[in-house]
């Protein structure tokens, strides 16, 4: 039913951790792919000590999307389950998930909450598995949906393009994004089944990269956005808008990515006025108050607090 997906690059120490609770769970219908994507500490010979069972494959380093998008090729089953390899599952993490495929049989997207503490994970959530209707007026606030706890149908890559090698970052919510305009109505449930792990140094999630590398730019001007025909939610235009608006500014610290956030902006509907004023400055003035300690955390804090209370809908 399921094909497990994990991507390997240097994570020798956890590896063993991710492939246990892989063997451990409660439901066994399901291949394991490991793509070892050029590591050098050894990580692949741990997980060749599995044996049959797990689908080793190795290849020079070409990023996680690559890795993924290997795997996807490789697997056998309808339902593509990722899993990073310095996260692990609870031991019904699969049992809960095809739980909430048969309840809602005709959904493509199906995801959980997660713990970030030990004391959090395995926490049960009393509404259990629910369809969302709005789920671009949630995400907003929270994109729900997270690497190792989302399962998605096969189909889905059968048809759109899989993991976006060129995004420096966010390749895991243009993937999530776009299955939730093919599939419509995707469906959730918050309890934390997952453990997502903070132990690798090596994450590079406060580095800053091309403005035309990121989701912000791709969202707003890739004609991926805009092919669901039909299918195209109306609430999707001013989460798109939004998601820009909260998203954009952390760029705008390399002067490289001005012309790009300029030509954004743009193109950016201006009904949501109080989400554009921190844009308002001249860049450069904008870039200096960001080198200031707490400057970029209080851009952040008054555009949250403007999406959470409002533009709450």
């Amino acid at each position: 039913m399921f094909s497990i997906i994990i991507p390997l690059y240097n994570k020798s120490k956890y590896i063993k951790r991710a492939l246990d609770s892989v063997m451990e769970q409660t439901f066994q219908n399901y291949e394991v792919i490991v793509v070892n994507d050029g590591s050098t500490d050894g990580g692949e010979k741990i997980v060749f000590e599995y044996g049959e069972r797990v689908k080793l494959i190795s290849q020079e380093n070409r990023g996680v999307s690559e890795a993924r998008n290997r795997g996807i090729q490789e697997s056998r089953h309808p339902w593509i389950a990722f899993l990073d390899a310095d996260d692990f599952w609870r031991t019904d993490y699969l049992e809960n998930m095809q739980r909430g495929i048969e309840k809602f049989p005709t959904s493509g997207i199906f995801g959980c909450s997660y713990a970030q503490k030990m004391a959090e994970f395995g926490k049960l959530h009393p509404e259990a598995w629910f369809q969302m209707d709005d789920y671009f007026k949630r995400a907003i606030i929270n994109t729900l949906f997270f690497t190792s706890a989302t399962v998605i149908r096969k189909s889905f890559f059968l048809h759109n393009p899989g993991f976006d090698k060129s995004l420096a970052r966010g390749e895991d919510l243009d993937v999530w994004f776009r299955a939730v305009l093919f599939f419509e109505r995707p469906v959730y449930n918050f309890s934390k089944l997952v453990f997502y792990s903070h132990e690798d140094a090596g994450q590079a999630t406060n580095r800053v990269f091309p403005l035309r590398r990121s989701l912000s730019y791709k969202i707003l001007r890739n004609k991926l956005y805009s092919g669901y025909g039909d299918n195209f939610p109306a609430d999707f235009e001013v989460f798109r808008n939004r998601y820009v608006y909260f998203n954009l500014f952390p760029y705008l610290i390399d002067a490289q990515n001005n012309d790009d956030a300029k030509e954004l902006l743009k193109n950016l509907k201006r009904e949501d006025g109080l989400l554009r004023i921190p844009y308002c400055p001249p860049f450069g003035l904008l870039r200096n108050f960001m080198k200031f300690s707490g400057g970029r955390d209080l851009i952040r804090n008054y555009l949250k607090f403007c999406l959470r209370y409002i533009y709450k809908e």
